[in-house]
């Protein structure tokens, strides 16, 4: 019986419809059943989370949107700490909060306290857990345009994109290929781009098979080089620029041509994939040379909410489809 039952039963057996007599037995047996209820409604509210939030010094409203947003056995987590935690209550206020993520928020701030709570959101959002990074998983590549391959999605020995297509000479330095919509996106870019600046941009490397990428990891300095199977470049999606008036990369990134792709280039369906800002987040240093396609729409949200490719994959692709 709930307290709105007992609100109920004792307007209507007060009514002038009942005996005098009866009047104020009943009265006084629902007056007891109110204060019964009434006193079970406390014990229960006192073992919530809510209130057992609520106790570690957090404001009722805090504690109440803690408690939303937090599954039971995070609760018991927080409450286990013991202790008020100053970021438990903001960082659920972060744009792209994950609620699953809310305990490796916290470890990483015990560590890191010098972090903002965006940077401590992001670097988890992407894998970084203070307790040790997850597991390393096969890439989802039916995500077509936006699988994800880094060091914690790889590819197999195997994985070869299908239809892949060759640059024209005057777009590579070398014999390039890649997946039909990036060879027809980088197109229309290099055309814009000569248009404003002069310059001719150039495809300096595009598809890697897993053999070619154990040489080429080899061969070069690993800050740059992903490992066989946690590289971009064997999904056909990624290509590495530069122009043929810099073809050197940190020259290329200078350039006036350089500048313009990567504020123009998601205007195509590309991103930047590895922002100089974002290394920390994404654990690859700058490269202002390497492009990665998404297709037009994604590539524009990307640059708009300025935020990496982990990021949108870990909150818009993995954690909706887990709702």
């Amino acid at each position: 019986m709930t307290l709105q039952d007992v609100k109920r039963l004792f307007k209507q057996y007060t009514s002038r419809e009942h005996s005098w007599l009866s009047v104020p037995i009943t009265a006084a047996t629902l007056l007891v059943l109110l204060v019964f209820v009434k006193s079970c409604q406390g014990i229960i509210y006192s073992h919530s989370n809510e209130c057992r939030i609520y106790r570690l010094g957090y404001t009722i409203d805090e504690a109440r949107a803690l408690a939303a947003a937090l599954s039971d056995e995070q609760a018991d987590s927080l409450v286990a700490r013991g202790e008020h935690d100053t970021i438990a209550y903001p960082i659920i206020g972060q744009r792209y909060f994950i609620a699953k993520n809310f305990d490796h928020y916290l470890a990483l701030h015990k560590v890191d306290t010098a972090a903002s709570l965006a940077d401590i959101v992001a670097i988890v959002n992407v894998g970084d857990f203070p307790e040790g990074a997850i597991q390393a998983a096969h890439c989802d590549t039916s995500k077509g345009y936006l699988m994800l391959v880094n060091g914690q999605h790889f590819l197999d020995e195997s994985y070869k994109p299908d239809s892949l297509v060759l640059f024209k000479k005057s777009y590579c330095y070398e014999e390039q290929k890649a997946l039909s919509p990036v060879v027809e996106a980088f197109k229309a870019m290099q055309q814009e781009c000569k248009k404003e600046t002069d310059a001719q941009l150039m495809v300096n490397s595009a598809y890697r098979s897993y053999k070619q990428q154990i040489t080429t990891h080899k061969n070069n300095n690993k800050r740059y080089v992903a490992q066989p199977g946690n590289s971009e470049h064997q999904t056909g999606l990624a290509i590495d620029v530069t122009s043929l008036q810099h073809p050197e990369k940190w020259a290329f990134d200078k350039s006036k041509e350089g500048v313009w792709m990567r504020e123009n280039c998601h205007k195509y369906g590309f991103i930047l994939r590895y922002p100089e800002k974002q290394s920390r987040i994404l654990g690859y240093s700058y490269e202002p040379w390497h492009l990665r396609y998404v297709g037009k729409d994604v590539a524009k949200q990307i640059h708009d909410e300025d935020i990496t490719f982990d990021e949108y994959y870990a909150y818009y692709l993995e954690r909706q489809q887990a709702q």
